[in-house]
């Protein structure tokens, strides 16, 4: 089921943090599959493991350990705003396929993966240089909250070259094999209650802009 808006915000304003994460981010509901390629419900259960399939093959994780999140998932922004720049709040912004509007949306893919959360964090530490101080502020932030973005990763010379040979691989496949027509952006987390602790947060935050 595609949920519009105001549903969500009913949700936001009813449910619990604990179950608006469980209704809204674990559910299997998928906007991009059903809405923007247009699949029928059963296509779109097909879609919904065979991407978790690309992914977990391509990074050797559990198929279980694959989630898509955001605006891909849902058809708008969760992202709650942010303290110091109130005025760029991406909260409730549509998927945007159109250039001239703002940024084309990605598509959001976490891995839950403890594994690949250590090994660049390690790669991380061997790979420090003066030219990487302000990619590392964030990465500090971010790993204290148990994730990585993989932006961060293309920044840094020690990382980039192996991300590349596992990530191109899977981008390709979504493209080739499941037509996917829009970049695949991922983040790693360290386990299951990072990625749940951090969705509680960001939920907590926009309840209290919605109440």
């Amino acid at each position: 089921m595609i949920y519009s808006i105001d549903m969500i915000k009913d949700d936001l304003r009813n449910l619990t943090e604990k179950q608006f994460y469980t209704k809204h981010i674990i559910r299997s509901d998928n906007w991009y599959f059903e809405k923007y390629l247009q699949k029928n419900p059963d296509e779109v259960i097909h879609l919904l493991d065979d991407y978790r399939l690309i992914v977990s093959e391509s990074f050797g994780v559990s198929f279980n350990s694959v989630m898509m999140v955001g605006s891909g998932k849902l058809g708008f922004s969760m992202s709650p705003p942010v303290t110091d720049y109130p005025h760029n709040s991406k909260m409730f912004l549509p998927f945007n396929d159109d250039e001239k509007v703002r940024k084309v949306s990605d598509l959001d893919i976490a891995i839950i993966s403890n594994d690949i959360f250590h090994q660049y964090w390690k790669i991380f530490r061997k790979s420090y240089k003066s030219k990487f101080r302000n990619t590392y502020l964030h990465l500090y932030n971010e790993l204290y909250r148990g994730y990585i973005n993989e932006r961060n990763i293309l920044e840094v010379d020690g990382c980039r070259k192996q991300w590349n040979e596992t990530a191109t691989v899977s981008k390709k496949k979504l493209k080739s094999d499941l037509y996917f027509k829009h970049e695949v952006s991922y983040r790693i987390y360290r386990n299951w209650e990072d990625f749940e602790e951090y969705n509680i947060q960001n939920i907590r935050k926009i309840k209290k802009e919605v109440i």
